[in-house]
């Protein structure tokens, strides 16, 4: 048996390395010249950036965490320091789990409301919107999860339709939001709670740590451009393998063989991703990330990355990314200083020694009305050709870190029963 694993992120190198002491032949192609995907870090006068956006070694599964920790070997272990800047303070993460900072007034408020609303006859949501209000009421909802949403999504939230994983949102236990109302601290999001991050080199460590498992098999700076179906077989640049293993984003895919995968995968819906890097002088708040709601400040999401390690900046000095959503193609103007006056609007005020900016056109799958019709048959028409989809982009769907690598050792399995 023969495998080509196109694309070298975490999903194709993840099913290398499970394949690594098989009987399975297997080659990984990656077009560029390291592997690591959205898994990038890039060091700077002594600062290191994560450019594909704050990531975090945690899972509920901890077989899958361990695996991950113990190949990464030196990390820092974290209780998680998160918050939510909502109007104009800090609210801890989760949103109904830190209620408690709030005014006894709007306490009440959303109290109120979520009693209501459990007691309410609701139908069964079927979109990010509906879903909401079906958890947490109208008020938590208007608050805080319909503008952060929206930020990120970028999209009526009716238009985000369900089955895309709403378990990564958390669901909170009735007594907890009870109890943040009534000024009780609780915790939530609870498998997120303790997470691991790497002592040197950023999150592209992880990547690293798996490529030297499978070094010899690995090609960079080839990118896949030629792709034909062959009696028994399949055809990628020029080589025969028996089946590809495909993590490269679907669109992309469906350009490279045409026909009607590429109009099939040219419906689908996505967001990409601006990561602006600072390094700056001085300490930073002793946060870990920060979600933010507000419409007049540019970035959904803060990290402090030299708080997850802190090699990740010169003694002294903090390592910042802020994480911008937007629409493919749309262009970011001047985003390290639209980053600097969101932080100032914060009260984060900073001196820059060093600054960079990266996009990443692939970041966030959108699950719109044409997913569940699109996505079953675009599968089955690339399964037909031999070709496996794998990875968040490659199989087109919204997961962590932790659920690639469980689906690339479940592909493994699967390719190793292959005929």
């Amino acid at each position: 048996m023969k495998i080509c694993i196109a694309g070298g992120g975490l999903a194709g190198l993840s099913l290398g390395y499970h394949l690594r002491n098989s009987e399975i032949d297997f080659k990984l192609l990656e077009k560029n010249e390291r592997v690591g995907g959205l898994l990038r870090s890039e060091k700077i006068e002594g600062y290191t950036f994560d450019a594909g956006g704050s990531h975090i070694l945690f899972s509920k599964n901890e077989d899958v965490l361990n695996e991950m920790v113990n190949l990464v070997g030196n990390v820092v272990m974290h209780r998680r320091r998160t918050f939510i800047f909502y109007r104009n303070q800090f609210i801890k993460y989760p949103f109904e789990n830190g209620i408690f900072m709030l005014s006894p007034e709007e306490r009440f408020e959303i109290l109120e409301d979520f009693v209501r609303n459990l007691m309410r006859d609701k139908k069964k949501p079927e979109n990010l919107r509906e879903l909401f209000l079906y958890l947490f009421g109208e008020k938590i909802t208007e608050k805080y999860l319909g503008p952060y949403n929206e930020k990120i999504w970028k999209r009526n939230l009716e238009d985000v339709v369900l089955g895309w994983g709403e378990d990564r949102i958390p669901t909170p236990p009735v007594e907890d939001v009870l109890k943040a109302a009534v000024g009780i601290e609780t915790e939530g999001y609870l498998h997120q709670l303790r997470f691991f991050y790497p002592l040197d080199g950023g999150i592209e460590s992880l990547a690293k740590a798996v490529a030297g498992k499978i070094v010899n098999r690995i090609e960079t700076s080839t990118p896949v451009e030629k792709i034909s179906v062959r009696e028994n077989g399949i055809e990628v640049n020029g080589e025969t393998y028996d089946y590809m293993v495909s993590t490269i984003p679907l669109p992309e895919l469906g350009r490279i063989v045409g026909g009607e995968i590429r109009n099939l995968s040219s419906t689908l819906d996505y967001n990409s991703v601006t990561v602006v890097g600072l390094g700056v002088r001085g300490k930073v708040p002793d946060y870990h990330w920060v979600y933010v709601p507000r419409k007049d400040i540019i970035f959904h999401r803060i990290a402090f990355l030299s708080n997850y390690s802190p090699n990740m900046a010169p003694p002294g000095k903090s390592t910042i990314i802020a994480e911008i959503s937007h629409r493919p193609g749309d262009t970011v103007k001047n985003p390290v200083d639209e980053v600097v006056e969101g932080l100032a609007k914060m009260g984060i005020d900073i001196e820059v020694e060093v600054e960079k900016v990266w996009v990443n056109n692939y970041a966030y799958v959108v699950t719109d009305k044409n997913y569940f019709s699109t996505l079953p048959k675009l599968r089955e028409k690339l399964e037909e050709m031999r070709i496996l989809t794998l990875g968040r982009h490659g199989n087109w769907e919204y997961i962590n870190m932790d659920a690639v690598w469980q689906r690339a050792k479940d592909m493994a399995q699967r390719v190793g029963r292959l005929e």
